[in-house]
């Protein structure tokens, strides 16, 4: 879906327009959006009848972050070289020359991209039962299949492990969560009403405060599968591991539904992944997405340059396949630093719902899988938690590297993850990858593969 009335952008290096305030700082109150840009081409391609926008960059500096009036000042080399310092998002006071706007800006030589701003969801199916059944009673449980209780007897886990949740955020004062949480961050900042034509904002959606509260549910499941503490579920399977609440989706509903889901503007959710990789997470769950059909031609592949940042970093990405059921690409799971993460059901098949493709690398429980709640618990399908299972499985190998005295790079993790895999028929495939994750089989091959990097 695209978001009318907003235009993100990103001039080729050596045109950045200066003193342009950082997204983050907006929603802080320690500055406002800019209404002049280069005092020239930009600025008229913009509002060429004299209609005024407002400005600012999309992503803030790694060096600046939390430096109130100044997260836009001091890009590194990294952040040059991938256009974070000179991507841009404009408010235009005429939603209907949305599309004009982009194609005079396309038009100019100082401009390298520019699209319509897309919105991200969790299209992700969510099948609620009304009583859900307590573990082992309807069918094996998610967590028996990965055999994470075996995986959590020969590690622990580690707190200095941090796994973000990027998603709706989660509900701060769950039992399953007390004591597991880290001071997060909430970067949504899509106003009030309608979104996309198709969905009605809910709560909180309009940004300004940093508190990662959950309206949806989604974040709060995803969460409790990292990292509950057992209560009155199964414990999470990254054991010890502290999580990152980054809430990057607001809730909504549609007009035919009832149910609220997620959503969020992509430059957002790319806000919000980069805060998460500079405040030090070590694996970022990713339970959204974007398909590949629904992206603009001419626009940059969703989340390209914060996946890009964050694996420079040595972050494990992990995101859910997606829930259409058919062969098909949903961005940030289809690129190739993240691992994308399919859903079987306790037989070892793919669900039904399970998106698939080449790029799938391995699947996970996503049927009935039963977690905390914004008030109380609920059993829930979907890749968006199968996914979780997986990165907390990430934080695990990171954890047991780190006893001994050793770092793992993102694509070591994702070999250990892949080679240590139940397969499910010949493997790999384009409908479960590498086959079915086994937590425990990875921290043994890790164990027995000696040190690496």
């Amino acid at each position: 879906m695209d978001r009318t009335g907003f235009v993100v952008f990103t001039v080729r290096t050596g045109e950045a327009p200066g003193n342009v305030p950082a997204h983050l700082d907006l929603l802080s109150g320690a500055a406002r959006a800019t209404s002049k840009l280069d005092g020239g081409p930009i600025d008229r391609a913009l509002r060429p009848q004299g209609d005024g926008f407002r400005a600012t960059t999309v992503f803030h500096a790694r060096r600046s972050l939390d430096v109130p009036g100044e997260q836009h000042v001091g890009y590194d080399d990294l952040e040059e070289r991938l256009g974070m310092s000179r991507t841009y998002r404009a408010r235009l006071a005429d939603p209907a020359a949305t599309q004009a706007a982009v194609d005079r800006l396309r038009s100019l030589a100082v401009v390298e991209s520019a699209s319509v701003q897309a919105l991200a969801t969790t299209p992700f199916r969510t099948d609620i039962l009304p009583r859900p059944a307590p573990p082992g009673r309807d069918g094996p449980d998610a967590h028996d299949l990965v055999h994470a209780d075996e995986a959590l007897a020969l590690e622990p886990g580690d707190e200095r492990v941090t796994v973000a949740c990027v998603d709706t955020g989660v509900t701060l004062g769950h039992a399953e969560l007390q004591r597991k949480l880290l001071a997060g961050y909430d970067t949504v900042d899509l106003g009030l009403g309608e979104v996309g034509g198709k969905l009605r904002l809910l709560g909180d959606s309009r940004g300004h405060d940093f508190s990662p509260l959950d309206d949806v549910g989604h974040g709060t499941q995803v969460a409790g599968i990292i990292g509950a503490q057992g209560w009155r579920m199964r414990r999470g399977v990254a054991g010890r591991s502290l999580i990152l609440p980054i809430r990057v989706l607001a809730a909504a509903v549609a007009r035919e539904g009832r149910a609220p889901v997620g959503v969020g503007a992509i430059p957002d959710i790319d806000a919000g992944m980069k805060v998460a990789v500079d405040l030090g997470a070590r694996v970022v769950n990713m339970s959204f997405g974007t398909p590949a059909d629904s992206v603009p031609e001419g626009a940059p592949t969703p989340h390209r340059a914060v996946v890009e940042y964050a694996s420079r970093h040595g972050c494990v990405l992990v995101a859910a396949a997606g829930n259409s059921g058919r062969q098909e690409r949903f961005y940030p799971a289809a690129l190739p630093e993240v691992i994308a993460v399919g859903s079987v059901s306790a037989d070892g098949t793919r669900s039904a719902f399970s998106t698939w493709g080449d790029h799938v690398a391995v699947t996970a429980p996503g049927e009935r899988v039963h977690s905390a709640q914004r008030r109380g618990y609920r059993a829930a399908s979907g890749t968006s938690f199968a996914a979780p299972f997986v990165a907390a499985a990430a934080a695990l190998l990171l954890a047991r590297a780190k006893r001994n005295g050793r770092d793992l790079a993102p694509q070591r993790v994702r070999e250990l993850l892949t080679a240590s895999a139940k397969p499910l028929g010949p493997a790999p495939n384009s409908e479960t990858g590498h086959g079915l994750l086994d937590v425990a089989a990875a921290i043994r091959r890790l164990d027995q593969e000696g040190p690496g990097t």
